[in-house]
């Protein structure tokens, strides 16, 4: 442990002394190359949690996270490289803390990457990228690079990507990283033990997306397809699937008002669970949001949404229906993550309202309700492990209120973040059913977390 302290310190001091490089070029070309730039950040983050929703977890928790970005990047007028290691710790979990590789992944390098463009006469660019690369795409609710998570997504492979006047289009085809080590190695995991990541063959994910700017209107009309393949390996025993994924998102702004919908439909083969024998079932699965929000005061907006994403309605039916949420982020919306996440697009229906208030130019106000219930009563509440095949549990998971502020003073590099959450849990909770996999947990669930966040 001595030596994973030191060696987090010593990447926190090489932080601090990259802050008079960052966003600084130091060398320039003669025809207006940028050439190279240096950049870094440091996020340290303190999470609480009291009574929680989960089956197997402690009632109460407490974890330190440390997430670490060094950067190096090489632009000319028409290629460039980049270089980015990131290095995510946690300390302090205890035996059953619900924490993995979502939150431990020492020095590893998510991009390494090089990218080629060509311009077109009419404007337009095409762009090539290969290597080690991160990806966000749209809303980030299928793909995203991770923000609130403490280690990100990360993908090897190619990239092409054409923009032009009338819209974006990007093709992909990339082979996952396996972060290592994995959960099954819980105690290399919390000692934080390095060990590279690295993209086999038994995961592939590949798409193309196309979105249109709408003339006249601030407003894009986008259409997506993903493929996404997963299988066993010895040492790492996944829920099996060949899955394809076809959407489309709708935004519209104007004035103090917005709306957006996205729905996307799923189909392809799947194992309903990582330890579920025999023969892959049919997969046929959905989801969708819709949100629409109007500015109704200075600073402050209002929004009113509904999201969905179904699960399997009959564990005995031969189908799979509960929407696999691929690569994609949810604290953004959702409600924080980390050793919390009681919602994840799987299994879930929740109408939200929200209210975002900018009270000056440097604070951040957020306050969230959301009514969590699952799609499906007799499939997996996903992110508690808690399952009633029997359905008589019913559906209500309860009321989620979520809290935040944020300062980002415009003349410093950093930013201060506080919040929490409360989980007001629904009959869900009551033991009533006397299923095994669902007993009674009636007291309701709080948790609360500090964050430091410096950009250099």
């Amino acid at each position: 442990m001595m030596v994973s302290l030191r060696l987090g310190a010593a990447l926190m001091v090489m932080t601090a002394l990259l802050l008079g490089a960052g966003d600084k070029t130091l060398a320039q070309s003669g025809d207006g190359a940028r050439g190279w730039s240096f950049d870094a950040d440091l996020r340290l983050r303190s999470e609480y949690l009291a009574d929680s929703f989960r089956l197997l977890a402690p009632d109460h928790d407490h974890i330190q996270l440390a997430r670490t970005v060094v950067g190096a990047s090489f632009e000319a007028s028409d290629w460039g490289l980049r270089a980015e290691v990131q290095d995510s710790r946690a300390w302090g979990a205890k035996s059953q803390s619900p924490i993995g590789t979502d939150d431990i992944n020492t020095l590893e390098p998510i991009n390494l990457k090089l990218w080629k463009r060509w311009i077109r006469e009419e404007g337009s660019s095409l762009t090539l990228t290969a290597g080690r690369l991160t990806m966000d795409y749209g809303s980030r609710r299928l793909l995203a690079r991770n923000n609130f998570r403490n280690t990100s997504n990360a993908f090897q492979g190619v990239l092409l990507t054409h923009d032009a006047a009338s819209g974006t289009a990007r093709v992909f085809y990339t082979l996952p990283l396996q972060r290592r080590p994995d959960g099954l190695e819980r105690e290399s995991l919390l000692n934080r033990e390095f060990r590279l990541d690295k993209a086999g063959s038994s995961e592939r994910f590949w798409g193309g997306s196309f979105d249109h700017r709408l003339s006249g209107e601030k407003a894009s009309l986008g259409v997506y397809l993903f493929g996404s393949e997963l299988r066993d390996r010895p040492s790492r025993p996944v829920a099996d699937r060949d899955l394809t994924t076809l959407g489309s998102r709708f935004l519209w702004a104007r004035g103090g008002a917005d709306f957006e919908f996205e729905a996307a439909y799923q189909w392809g083969e799947s194992l309903p669970g990582a330890l579920s024998t025999g023969d892959a079932l049919d997969h046929r699965a959905w989801f969708t949001h819709v949100h629409a929000g109007l500015d109704v005061g200075p600073g402050l907006n209002l929004r009113l949404g509904y999201d969905q994403a179904t699960g399997d309605r009959d564990p005995l039916d031969g189908r799979n229906e509960r929407f696999d949420r691929l690569y994609g982020a949810r604290a953004f919306e959702l409600g924080p993550s980390g050793i919390f996440g009681a919602a994840v697009r799987s299994n879930l229906r929740a109408p939200f309202l929200r209210a975002q208030w900018r009270a000056t130019g440097s604070q951040r106000w957020l306050l969230a309700y959301r009514w969590l219930a699952l799609d499906a009563p007799r499939d997996f509440f996903v992110t508690g492990a808690r399952r009633d095949v029997s359905g008589e549990s019913g559906r209500e998971i309860g009321g989620q209120w979520e809290l935040s502020w944020r300062w980002l003073p415009e003349q410093y590099a950093f930013s201060v973040e506080a919040g929490g959450a409360y989980l007001d849990k629904g009959a869900y909770f009551s033991g009533f059913s006397q299923a095994p996999l669902n007993p009674a947990a009636p007291d309701d669930t709080h948790y609360l977390y500090t964050q430091l966040h410096w950009r250099f």
